[in-house]
């Protein structure tokens, strides 16, 4: 069921409308229902889906209602496809599933969408997730002591429950398999890739966990230029090193991974020279990998909101500058206390501008 069309095509419906608002509050008010707007749902926007399907299950039987009385619902087109869909019970099935799912999903999303180096944790929170979602409709006792879910014989009948253990049911069981099971997951996931494997050594509490072989293997990918030899007694020497010369938790909150290992790279010998200089040259390359997009997709958010319809001339050396400002503050802008020689600067720099504007 591709509840992404009905989402974009109730939205559309309403977006231009307000005579169907109009209409809609009616069916709203007669039902009882609290008028709320109907969300628009963006495939490429962070955590929307979840939004827009609690709000759709706020509306539904509101929905349902208007849609079924529609005069167009009998002929072919956008208001026959979303009657139909109101009309099949698996929907609001399968929109109680994803309520219930969706959050476990939207968790995982979130933790790496933090403006701090997460790659470390992708493969052991990835296991995470699919360990929360295989025990969903997997026996517990297929997945205790197992080192790779991929492993598990999840489509087998036997190694699912049964119907009446399944609180979700039966169709929202299926769907669950064929969108958001193991089998999608290790299509959409990089499950089995190498570096992220080997980037797991960035946990130092583990550090003993590891030979030297990761180190190497991520050293000739992401350093080539890095001396294996040294590189191999820096990593001897970090092994060696005791549990208390680094602080990793504070208040009982765990510590930022790259701050963890600035203090490594900052550790010192007893003449004054660094103590893992090829180390500090290999593993601060591999704390700037990327764990998503997210960085990136926060700058295309910065530009639209720079570059509005309101303002659509701006000069590109303005949407520039605009920029710069956004991604070098690193506070919340509503925080930032413009002091008067800040606001003395800024008025210059129009007045400037303007002038230079004017003389063109």
């Amino acid at each position: 069921m591709a509840v992404d069309d009905l989402f974009i095509d109730v939205y559309f419906h309403f977006q231009n409308s307000s005579k169907r608002r109009e209409l809609f509050a009616e069916f709203e008010d007669f039902m009882d229902i609290e008028h709320l707007g109907i969300l628009k749902h963006c495939p490429t926007r962070w955590l929307s889906l979840l939004r827009v399907v609690e709000r759709l299950l706020h509306q539904f039987p509101a929905l349902t209602a208007y849609f079924a009385s529609h005069e167009d619902g009998e002929k072919p087109g956008r208001v026959k496809r979303v009657v139909d869909q109101f009309k099949d019970a698996n929907t609001k099935v399968t929109l109680l599933f994803l309520h219930y799912i969706l959050p476990v999903l939207m968790d995982f999303n979130k933790l790496f969408q933090v403006n701090e180096t997460k790659v470390g944790a992708l493969i052991p929170e990835m296991d995470r997730l699919q360990c929360k979602l295989m025990v969903k409709f997997v026996p517990f006792r297929l997945l205790r002591g197992q080192t790779d879910l991929r492993e598990v014989k999840f489509d087998l009948r036997e190694n699912q429950h049964d119907d009446a253990s399944v609180a979700i049911g039966m169709a929202a069981r299926t769907f669950m398999e064929e969108d958001f099971g193991p089998a999608q997951q290790a299509k959409r996931f990089p499950f089995g890739d190498a570096v992220l494997e080997d980037l797991a050594i960035l946990d130092i509490s583990r550090r003993t966990d590891f030979t030297y072989a990761p180190v190497l293997r991520l050293a000739t990918k992401f350093c080539p230029h890095v001396d294996g030899e040294m590189l191999k007694d820096d990593f001897e020497d970090l092994q060696l090193m005791e549990d208390d010369d680094v602080v990793t938790r504070v208040d009982g909150h765990q510590r930022r991974l790259d701050h963890i290992w600035g203090d490594v790279m900052d550790m010192k010998t007893a003449m004054g020279v660094v103590r893992f200089p090829p180390i500090s040259t290999l593993f601060t390359a591999l704390l700037g990998l990327p764990h998503s997009n997210a960085d990136s997709e926060r700058t295309f958010s910065m530009l639209r909101k720079i570059h509005a319809d309101a303002r659509s001339n701006l000069h590109a050396d303005t949407i520039t500058a605009y920029l710069q400002c956004k991604l070098n503050f690193d506070s919340c802008s509503h925080q930032l206390e413009a002091t008067p020689a800040m606001l003395q600067d800024a008025k210059h720099a129009c007045v400037k501008n303007n002038r230079v504007s004017s003389d063109k």
